[in-house]
């Protein structure tokens, strides 16, 4: 049966977690001892191990504790055949293992009042002299129980908490959904110390479950259906409602919906949903590894932090589509259509950006010839795309009325310092005879333009000048004349700039990568595919390619 819990619910008794039955450890080399002391013990509840030498305590006490199945409390004898209890309760004292155990001394020799304070000063928690009544020594074992308990809760609960920063630190680092799904799976890990388990369903095709078979290796990755979620769903009273929630599933339910789960036993599972009509994020371990309420408090705030980080992935796609549809209707949707004269464009978004970009690139006919633009407004936001669409309108606006390139750039500088002052932008004109190939060109501080000869020649058409924004003096119109079936490349930074790397090596790579891979034959849509892919660039910039060829 599937079992809502609640916070604060606890699953079975846990010794840790109150003031009930504990394991005990009784270290005496009288067997008639050991038999009426554990004979108290067990009939009050208490499971007792014994010992009656030192060596043989220490091995009993760092074994249960390295099996997961600590000693509570040990109650150690003074007079020890191979050592005293003294050495026995430092050395208890002094691995982390046992560090917390409350050792209670019991003696019959050594009485004095020099014996019971080297007890205590050299770590025991209570001493006794033999012979004791059993109500002291139950009483005794309790009152020492209950502070060995409150600081191992408190230690626990410190662990849990410093987990569950690390796991959420985790999670706000992905930067994918990959990430993200490895990232949650492993903060259920790290809280709980067991295999565990992530269910995330983000945007897309993305549906996927993240398995840590065992506490401390690597999460494994692999899509599953997105119908899975709403099986998922139906293990809560969660519904289609927002919230978080936690349950305690069977073996043989859990299995019915994941047959290929390598769960063996209860599973808990968290899970959250911060919007409706949204897939919950969940996250399961096995049950026995979330008996305590701070394992699983700490579960459910993970799933809802990474329900939170879903949905933000969620967003951030959201904006990104809207982003590059704003992007595109700002580019030229018809390119001008020639017997004489090929074109080729493409436009790459930045990838971790999600706002638009400044960058554009513009070719329309203009009577008998073609012009051509590239350029880049600083920034990525939506007002530098505003100022990206104003100029490249103002472009055609002035290439109309028959401005040449010096003019037409003189005007849009006008047009950008008078309305939006403080704002620059990179922008190379061109205006392209296809019959004669002369090319009158004019730049305001963008990169070059390079040309491919069919030769195999490539070189860059040198023509500087102030970028807009600037009140600075202006050079006129550059001549130059392009060859016949040669090829002339625009592009913007993000296509030659390389994180550490100098901009005139980015286009050194952009030069010897376009003379390689082209032939008289390249199809321009084919080269220009293979210069984005083999010229990274800098992927936090965009990037706006324009190849024009002169092909009569």
């Amino acid at each position: 049966m599937t079992r809502a819990l609640e916070p604060g619910a606890a699953t079975e008794h846990d010794p840790m977690l109150d003031d009930g039955p504990a394991t005990v450890l009784v270290v005496d080399d009288t067997e008639t001892k050991r038999y009426i002391i554990g004979s108290w013990l067990r009939r009050a509840g208490h499971r007792v191990l014994e010992a009656e030498t030192g060596a043989q305590a220490l091995d009993v006490a760092f074994g249960a504790a390295d099996h997961g199945d600590p000693v509570d409390v040990a109650i150690v004898d003074v007079r020890l055949p191979d050592t005293s209890g003294f050495e026995v309760c430092e050395r208890l004292k002094s691995d982390v293992r046992t560090a917390s155990m409350p050792v209670v001394h019991v003696s019959a020799s050594a009485i004095t009042v020099s014996d019971r304070a080297q007890g205590l000063y050299r770590g025991a928690d209570a001493y006794l002299i033999d012979p004791i009544e059993p109500e002291v020594l139950l009483a005794t074992l309790q009152a020492a129980l209950r502070y060995s308990r409150a600081r191992r809760r408190a230690e626990h609960r410190v662990s849990v908490l410093s987990e569950l920063a690390r796991a959420t630190m985790l999670v706000n680092a992905a930067g994918t959904l990959e990430e993200l799904g490895n990232a949650i799976a492993t903060g259920a890990s790290l809280i709980s110390r067991a295999p565990a388990a992530s269910y995330i369903d983000g945007p897309g095709d993305s549906a996927r479950r993240t398995v840590i078979g065992e506490y401390g290796v690597e999460p494994k990755q692999a899509n599953v259906p997105p119908a899975l979620f709403d099986a998922l769903s139906r293990f809560t009273d969660l519904g289609e409602a927002t919230g978080s929630t936690s349950v305690e599933i069977t073996a043989e339910e859990w299995l019915r919906t994941l047959p290929d789960s390598l769960a063996s036993g209860p599973v808990h599972l968290s899970m959250c949903r911060t919007k409706t009509a949204r897939p919950p994020t969940a996250l399961a371990v096995p049950a026995d590894a979330a008996r305590h309420p701070e394992e699983r408090q700490a579960l459910r705030e993970l799933a809802r932090t990474g329900a939170l980080a879903v949905e933000a992935f969620r967003s951030y796609a959201r904006e990104h589509a809207l982003a590059l549809d704003l992007q595109r209707s700002f580019l030229p949707s018809v390119l001008p259509v020639s017997d004489l004269v090929d074109i080729a464009v493409r436009y790459r978004p930045a990838s971790d950006e999600a706002e638009i970009g400044g960058d554009f690139y513009e070719a329309v006919a203009i009577e008998d010839r073609l012009l051509v633009a590239i350029g880049d407004v600083a920034g990525h936001s939506l007002h530098a795309a505003t100022i990206m669409g104003e100029l490249r309108h103002g472009l055609r606006a002035y290439a109309s009325d028959g401005h040449e390139p010096d003019a037409i750039l003189e005007r849009l500088n006008t047009m950008l310092t008078r309305y939006h002052r403080y704002e620059t932008a990179t922008v190379c004109v061109l205006m392209f005879d296809p019959r004669t190939g002369v090319i009158d060109l004019a730049n305001a501080g963008h990169l070059p333009p390079l040309v491919l000869t069919e030769d195999g020649h490539a070189h860059y058409l040198v023509a500087g000048g102030p970028l807009l924004g600037l009140e600075l003096p202006r050079p006129g119109t550059t001549r130059f004349e392009l060859p016949e079936k040669a090829t002339l490349l625009l592009y913007t930074d993000g296509l030659v700039e390389e994180r550490g790397s100098d901009l005139d090596e980015g286009m050194e790579r952009l030069r010897a990568e376009t003379v390689r891979e082209t032939t008289p034959r390249t199809d321009l849509a084919a080269l220009a595919d293979h210069l984005l892919s083999a010229l990274q660039g800098d992927e936090r910039d965009d990037i706006a390619l324009l190849l024009l060829r002169r092909t009569g």
